[in-house]
């Protein structure tokens, strides 16, 4: 593919990555010299007339769309290399990570942060409703986010493509079932009220690092967004004001007609809250005004003393007397009546800085940052250590306590390996700062034995130095399944088939399926895999019978009965 020329003008430099839909390549504009991104139909979809058809139209109709906050598209059609057909997306190309890596942690990102990022997200889809179009596939990893923080919207109006292959349709809804609305899992088109859903949902997650349901089906989603409740996004993330949790909650209600009516309506409550946090945190300190100018009054006062003067200098020194005992009196009460208190200094060493601010204050102390430095074991915005005076010293009140600041750990950008052998993906990870983690080994009919297939955290995610990456590495293809001898089996055989997608986020699951039927209960099969794995075993049962399948000696569906 690299060097290939499509669309007349688009020459592929090199290739970015993988996605289930997409192989996604960088690309120079020979009429403009700009970069762009081509995305190339994988080949299970690229077989699907059908499909590429459906999904050309969808791009045609969103050409003429543009807005800062959308990633925009810029061409689309099929390239023919050796008689392979090869269809094409030609879209603006965004340097940045998607919102999904920001959020795969499942840290809630900072409330100020979180709220910027998603007025933005709401007005791409705002333009968008405003073009009686919607997204209709709005999850964090369509969401790209620019260094600075400028906000980009991908893969906007495909949701109908997928609808038209089956393999797509099942594809997608594993990866979309978490955002989308109850009425979309009952066959409903997607309307701007569903994408309002979504975008609650997305909002939950920015606020929390949570999803407000979480599952491992796509039965279980559906199940859970048509009848749970949805959970206060305060309840597991404090700093959360009531006022958000409102705009969520009318988001995702169940009712459709009880949402905002477009994306633009909810963008604006969000303002709303953003403007009202800015303004109780916002501290203006005003000067003090000048008097104004009063020439005439000290004439007027100028010329009454000099009467007085010329009236009695007997009077004018009984008063400057008096007026001497006054501010002597003054000057004794502020020397001696208010004289500073000694205290004891508090050790602040590893507060939070605001909390330290107000232990420090029920002294009369002031806390000033003299240094911020990098720590590994302070967190950010903590004390790692009081330089003057020191803990416990005598002081007089007022005295500023000089403290040095964590930073927290220096960091470092997490490198791609997908695709590396093993060795030179632990160079890689040296060369970054970081470590290995766990090291997992699984099948792939994809990825060579002895290469990275995955990663935990994933790619351009900034973290901590010396934080440890998980590496999963392919042992090559998958040994086939024992052949079934079908002229053996006895006519009380039942066969199934059954297929698990393995989710989750740790490392390593037990998968074990397991069979009671008139031969007693017996394990079918045990393997160990990994998140995003496709497990797919034939099943021969004897007699009625029942399959479970176990993910870590848990049930994850209920029994199948044969």
């Amino acid at each position: 593919m690299i060097g290939m020329i499509v669309g007349t003008r688009f020459q592929i430099v090199a290739r970015i990555g993988d996605g289930w839909l997409f192989t996604v390549y960088r690309a120079r504009d020979q009429l403009t010299g700009q970069l762009v991104a081509v995305k190339i139909v994988r080949p299970t979809f690229a077989a699907q007339p059908s499909f590429v058809e459906k999904l050309f139209q969808a791009v045609d109709r969103h050409l003429h769309y543009a807005h800062p906050a959308l990633v925009r598209y810029l061409a689309a059609g099929e390239a023919v290399t050796d008689g392979e057909h090869f269809p094409f997306v030609v879209c603006e190309l965004v340097a940045g990570h998607n919102l999904a890596s920001m959020l795969q942690r499942r840290l809630p990102l900072p409330l100020r942060q979180a709220l910027e990022l998603f007025v933005q997200i709401a007005d791409g889809i705002s333009y968008l409703h405003q073009q009686g179009a919607v997204h209709g596939d709005l999850r964090p990893h369509n969401i790209l986010v620019a260094p600075r923080g400028e906000v980009k919207v991908g893969d906007y109006g495909l949701w109908s493509v997928f609808l038209t292959s089956r393999v797509a349709e099942t594809e997608w809804l594993e990866r979309a079932a978490p955002y989308l609305s109850p009425e979309r899992f009952q066959g409903d088109e997607a309307t701007p009220q569903s994408d309002v859903y979504s975008l609650g949902v997305m909002l939950f997650q920015m606020l929390t690092g949570h999803l407000p349901f979480e599952a491992t089906r796509v039965a279980d989603f559906a199940h859970m967004h048509m009848t749970n409740p949805v959970p206060l996004a305060s309840s597991l993330q404090p700093a959360v004001p009531f006022s958000l949790d409102a705009v969520i909650l009318r988001a995702m209600a169940k009712d459709p007609h009880q949402r905002f009516a477009h994306a633009g309506e909810m963008r604006n409550a969000v303002q709303e809250v953003l403007a009202t946090l800015e303004t109780e945190q916002e501290t203006v300190a005003l000067p003090p005004e000048p008097l104004p100018p009063a020439e005439s009054a000290e004439l007027e006062e100028a010329s009454g003393v000099w009467k007085k003067v010329t009236q009695s200098a007997l009077g004018l020194v009984a008063g400057l007397l008096l007026g001497l005992a006054l501010v002597s009196a003054v000057i004794y009460a502020l020397l001696v009546g208010t004289k500073p208190q000694e205290v004891v200094v508090p050790d602040v060493t590893g507060m939070a800085l605001t909390q330290a601010q107000q232990v420090l204050a029920e002294r009369n102390l002031r806390l000033r940052v003299v240094r911020w430095e990098f720590s590994k074991d302070v967190p950010p915005e903590h004390i790692i250590r009081m330089e003057e005076p020191e803990p416990n010293q005598r002081v007089l009140e007022g005295r500023e306590v000089l403290v040095v600041a964590s930073q927290g750990a220096a960091k470092a950008f997490v490198p791609d390996l997908s695709g590396r052998s093993l060795q030179d993906a632990l160079a890689e990870l040296k060369r970054a700062k970081l470590r290995l983690g766990q090291r997992v080994e699984t099948y792939s009919e994809t990825v060579p034995q002895g290469f990275v297939l995955g990663q935990q955290p994933p790619p351009n995610v900034e973290v901590p130095e010396d934080t440890p990456v998980n590496l999963i590495v392919s042992k090559g293809p998958p040994p086939s399944e024992p052949k079934i001898d079908w002229a053996q089996l006895p006519p009380d055989a039942r066969v199934a088939r059954v297929a698990i997608l393995i989710g989750g986020t740790e490392l390593q699951q037990l998968v074990q399926i397991i069979v009671t039927d008139s031969k007693g209960e017996r394990e079918v099969y045990r393997g160990v895999h990994v998140p995003g794995d496709r497990v797919t075993r034939t099943v021969v049962a004897y007699g009625p019978a029942q399959i479970r399948v176990l993910v870590n000696g848990r049930e994850v569906a209920p029994p199948e009965e044969l």
